[in-house]
């Protein structure tokens, strides 16, 4: 399943890698004899009874958040920030993202996600873990009104240590609205300005959020950040939940795109994003789980699925997002939004291969009579065998090749009972 333009399914075909990038995709059994001809060492994988396909791009997480799993339910955004992340964050340092981000990346990595887009403090030990692991990262350090000091050494720290990374780039991350002054977010655009980089933020969550916008600026979230000037950098908002017409058409100007976080906005009862009404407007749409702590897990799969269904039922049209628009938001439509389309999210010669391998021999995806279906319907993540990122095997017959998976779950298990003693 290529997810590209024109023949998307080859039920019997060949995918050649070499080095980092695809070199051919055929069903034509010569060009693959040809090419293990002209590269007698390369590794043959049967993919018998699989779907090979592009990686899954998350495009919105904060995925050391995947420590902090289960310490706050049931409570409002709001409530759930103040009273209980972000006190249990102003504990956590470099080891603590460093292991939580591991532990994120291990779950994303065995569900077939092969890049990121993150936001959160110490944006460094994200980087340094998923280059480690072998995931793909575009990670965004994080000013915040009360962290600015700390967000000053991240963004150079990480342009210090990955500016030549191949699986590891930055953009900014200006937190939201809410957390952020006029002063420090003119900053974050400065620096996406001279750095030539994007800029990834929260925006129009809640209801909440456009109200309190509406009463200290008289516009709304969107509306305010036009006028801040934050669309003039590459933007990739998430959540856009509360969204006028008018906001819409300030989106679709600017050119920006949006990461859905269907799950999150459920669980925390922000509301249902209009994802119809974007994608028929010419908004570039992906998705993202938006962190572990409010989702509660990484799983991709769960929201291709969560967003079809929740357009269906919130526009009482079955039709609103079918199946193969829901794969492409989880692949090309996220290689677009970090600018990446044509090299990400598709199976094609030149793009680079990130690929993924899905065991089709389950009970819950028989019969085979609609494949696209069966990925965004009836697929999960453990139906994930084989997982390559640019070019490199990272998990192999559900085993990640790159990670000790027991020693990365009980590092976790420790630092978050250290943390809820404190």
């Amino acid at each position: 399943m290529t997810a590209s333009k024109g023949n998307n399914l080859y039920f019997k075909g060949y995918v050649g890698i070499e080095s980092e990038k695809i070199a051919f995709v055929s069903e034509d059994k010569e060009s693959a004899n040809q090419f293990l001809t002209n590269h007698p060492d390369a590794i043959r994988i049967d993919a018998t009874g699989k779907i090979v396909m592009p990686g899954l791009i998350n495009t919105h997480t904060h995925v050391a958040m995947a420590l902090l799993r289960g310490i706050s339910d049931d409570v409002p955004l709001m409530e759930w920030l103040e009273q209980h992340i972000w006190p249990i964050e102003g504990k956590m340092g470099y080891q603590e993202v460093y292991d939580g981000a591991r532990l994120g990346i291990l779950e994303m990595l065995m569900g077939g996600t092969t890049t990121f887009v993150d936001m959160y403090p110490y944006e460094e030990a994200v980087a340094e873990a998923a280059e480690s692991a072998g995931i793909r990262a575009l990670v965004s350090p994080c000013p915040m009104d009360f962290r600015m000091e700390h967000f000053e050494n991240d963004w150079k720290q990480v342009q210090k240590r990955f500016s030549s990374s191949r699986l590891v780039s930055m953009w900014m991350g200006p937190h939201a609205i809410y957390t952020l002054s006029g002063k420090n977010l003119q900053r974050s655009i400065s620096l996406s300005k001279e750095l030539g980089i994007g800029s990834h933020v929260h925006l129009a969550e809640t209801q909440t959020e456009q109200d309190n916008c509406m009463a200290q600026h008289g516009m709304s979230p969107t509306e305010y950040m036009e006028k801040e000037g934050l669309f003039t950098t590459k933007t990739l908002a998430a959540h856009c939940v509360v969204m006028s017409d008018h906001d819409i058409e300030i989106l679709v100007k600017n050119g920006v795109s949006v990461a859905h976080n269907p799950q999150s906005n459920m669980k925390l009862a922000s509301g249902i994003a209009p994802v119809k009404k974007m994608l028929d407007a010419g908004i570039n749409v992906s998705i993202g789980t938006d962190g572990a702590s409010s989702n509660n897990d990484l799983d991709m799969w769960e929201e291709m699925r969560s967003a079809s269904l929740l357009q269906k039922v919130s526009t009482l049209d079955p039709c609103a997002i079918p199946a193969y628009t829901a794969l492409q938001m989880a692949t090309v439509n996220g290689a677009k939004a970090i600018g990446r389309e044509g090299e990400l999210g598709v199976i094609a010669a030149g793009a680079f291969a990130d690929v993924i391998l899905v065991d089709l021999e389950k009970a819950h995806l028989y019969p085979h009579t609609n494949l696209i279906s069966e990925l965004v319907y009836s697929a999960h993540a453990s139906d994930v065998d084989t997982v390559i990122v640019n070019g490199s095997i990272v998990v192999e017959n559900r085993k990640c090749l790159t990670m000790n998976a027991q020693e990365v779950c009980s590092t976790a298990q420790k630092h978050i009972d250290a943390l809820m003693t404190k």
